[in-house]
């Protein structure tokens, strides 16, 4: 490490951590390779015995803020955004681990490709479950147009460049509409404004366990990405009714709503393609192939639960074009996609 390398703010929120969780995150931070960081650590008014883990550490890296009274993750992380120095911010959870080598690799990275603005990695998912989770997208273009549906990002494998934070005026939401999605809603932007890209390695550990995951997060999760969704379909200039966002939100998951009529989703699908032909907002090439391979997904299950009719899923102008073999491979990748997204929800921001 020399002298002249670039600072890297990592940046963490906490409430509430089991101190086995926190000092392994922590631990995992201070110990990286490449250590030129200050460590900003956010403390939302816990009332455990958080802080004092955290002042035992003893790094004169570390930077304890703490606020007054809880006031939610987008609050704290845009207080440490605001006291973040580096040239690079990297983005940390208080009960994930690093791997040793996270931000010499990212910051390599960063350095060796100038034109990107936000880069993710693959993460190794431990604890309640296990398994690796990547969207597989190596493509700034199609993962603007990935964003578009779903959430491609694993919000704590960040790393952002702080000229384009500042050049945008880039800050997390604290809007009680994107409680529950507010990494979503921050990629929503970041997509729009610059270009988001995927190391192709696992840096991160991604603790999953039982107290992320209960029935009202998942629907607040849902409610709010789904607004996340209908924002950018402003994009578009689509100013969709609840009926036509109902039919979003099944399209973008990849779901046959008993409710919904497969010519329905199909109209939809092709307001989509017509939509963005005129705004021109996403990569055409991209942006056709992602909604026939939604509309051929969500077209499979309807016949599987017999909501439709094979006969009338064949006969689809849109499914033809699906059936070409040039789309099987992006079938096979957003399987594995959605298996792995399926596994997050619960703890993910944005589904």
């Amino acid at each position: 490490m020399t002298a002249n390398e670039p600072l890297v703010s990592v940046v963490m929120p906490n409430y509430n951590t089991p101190e086995e969780y926190l000092c392994a995150a922590i631990g995992s931070v201070l110990g990286q390779t490449y250590a030129n960081i200050e460590f900003i650590i956010v403390d939302d008014a816990s009332t455990g015995e958080d802080v004092r883990v955290i002042e035992s550490m003893g790094d004169p890296r570390i930077i304890l803020l703490r606020n007054e009274r809880n006031m939610h993750v987008s609050h704290s992380l845009n207080r440490a955004l605001a006291r973040a120095s580096g040239e690079f911010v990297a983005r940390m959870d208080s009960d994930d681990i690093c791997l040793p080598q996270r931000l010499e690799k990212q910051v390599r990275f960063m350095q060796r490709r100038p034109d990107i603005d936000v880069l993710c990695s693959r993460v190794r998912m431990f604890g309640d479950k296990n398994g690796v989770f990547s969207a597989g997208i190596r493509d700034a273009d199609r993962m603007k147009t990935e964003v578009f549906f779903s959430n491609p990002v694993i919000h704590p494998s960040v790393m952002f460049r702080v000229s384009f934070l500042k050049a945008h005026a880039v800050t997390y939401s604290t809007h009680a509409d994107y409680k529950a999605a507010e990494d979503y809603e921050l990629w929503s932007r970041c997509a729009f404004f610059g270009r988001i890209f995927e190391y192709p390695k696992v840096l991160l550990k991604y603790r999953m366990h039982a107290r992320q995951v209960s029935t009202a997060t998942r629907e607040l999760q849902e409610a709010s990405a789904n607004r996340v969704r209908r924002d950018m379909l402003g994009w578009l200039g689509i100013t969709p009714t609840p009926r036509e966002m109902a039919v979003h939100f099944s399209f973008c998951t990849d779901n046959a709503s008993p409710g919904i009529p497969l010519s329905e989703t199909e109209d939809w699908a092709n307001r989509l393609l017509d939509a963005n032909a005129r705004a021109r907002v996403f990569d055409t090439r991209c942006f056709r192939k992602a909604v026939i391979r939604h509309f051929f997904v969500t077209a499979v299950k309807a016949a599987l639960k017999k909501q439709a009719p094979l006969r009338q899923s064949l006969r689809s102008k849109l499914m033809k074009k699906a059936l070409s073999p040039a789309h099987y491979v992006a079938y096979a990748q957003r399987y594995a996609f959605s298996r792995r997204l399926n596994r997050l929800r619960g703890r993910a921001g944005g589904v």
